[in-house]
C-alpha cells in the first residue's frame, strides 16, 4: 500500500517540526517512516492517520536519537569522502596544476599578499556562494554533510592562518604556503561539488513530495 503525496508531505512536515532540521537527515527518515507506516497500514488494516500515530508513539524517541547518530555517521562519511577525493588521479592532477600555476605566477608577481589573505578570501567566497544557492532555491535548507565539511575546511583554514601569522619561518616558506593554498582550493572544489550534488538530489526528492 503506497502512501499518497500529501501523506508523505505530512511526515516531512512532522519531522521538520520535531527539530529534524537537516534536509538530508530528514529525507532519509521520511523514506524510512513512510515504509514502516505502509507496512503498519497493511498488516494492521489501519488508515494512514492511525498507523502514523501508533508508529510515532512507539518510535519518536528513537528517531530523535537517530538524528544525533546520523550526524556522527555523517562525520565518518565526510572523512571518507575527503580521503577518497584526494586519492583520485584527477584531484592529484588538479593539486599539482594549481601549485604549478601559482609558482609560475610567483616568478613574475609578488604573491605575498595573496598567500597571506587567500585563505580568508576563499572562506568568504565559499560562504557567499553557499548562501547565494540557498537564496536562489528559495528555501532555507540545511545539509548536515555540507555543514560538517565546511567545519573541517574552516578548521584547516584557521590552522593555516594561525601558522602563517605566528611562525616567521612558515610565512617565508612560499612553497609550503602555495601548497596549503592549493589544498584549500581543492577542498573548496569538493564542497561546491557536494553542494551541487545535494541540491540536485534533494530538490528531486522534494518534487516527489
Amino acid at each position: 500500500m503506497k502512501l499518497e503525496k500529501q501523506e508523505i508531505q505530512f511526515i516531512n512536515t512532522y519531522l521538520q517540526n520535531s527539530e529534524i532540521e537537516f534536509t538530508d537527515v530528514r529525507m532519509e527518515m521520511v523514506d524510512h517512516v513512510a515504509s514502516e507506516v505502509e507496512n503498519k497500514m497493511k498488516s494492521e488494516d489501519l488508515d494512514f492517520y492511525h498507523a502514523f500515530k501508533n508508529y510515532m508513539m512507539l518510535y519518536k524517541k528513537e528517531h530523535q536519537k537517530a538524528n544525533i547518530e546520523f550526524k556522527k555517521v555523517t562525520d565518518k562519511r565526510i572523512l571518507k569522502e575527503i580521503i577518497s577525493f584526494y586519492q583520485t588521479p584527477a584531484t592529484i592532477l588538479l593539486l599539482i596544476t594549481m601549485f604549478s600555476f601559482l609558482k609560475i605566477v610567483g616568478f613574475n608577481y609578488d604573491l605575498n599578499y595573496f598567500l597571506k589573505f587567500g585563505p580568508a578570501i576563499i572562506l568568504i567566497g565559499l560562504t557567499i556562494y553557499y548562501f547565494s544557492i540557498r537564496f536562489y532555491l528559495g528555501r532555507k535548507e540545511r545539509y548536515s554533510g555540507i555543514e560538517r565539511l565546511s567545519i573541517i575546511l574552516n578548521l584547516f583554514i584557521q590552522m593555516h592562518q594561525f601558522l602563517l601569522y605566528s611562525l616567521t619561518e612558515f610565512e617565508t616558506n612560499s612553497n609550503l604556503n602555495i601548497l596549503l593554498l592549493s589544498f584549500d582550493c581543492t577542498l573548496v572544489y569538493l564542497i561546491i561539488a557536494l553542494i551541487n550534488k545535494y541540491n540536485l538530489k534533494y530538490t528531486t526528492l522534494y518534487k516527489k513530495i
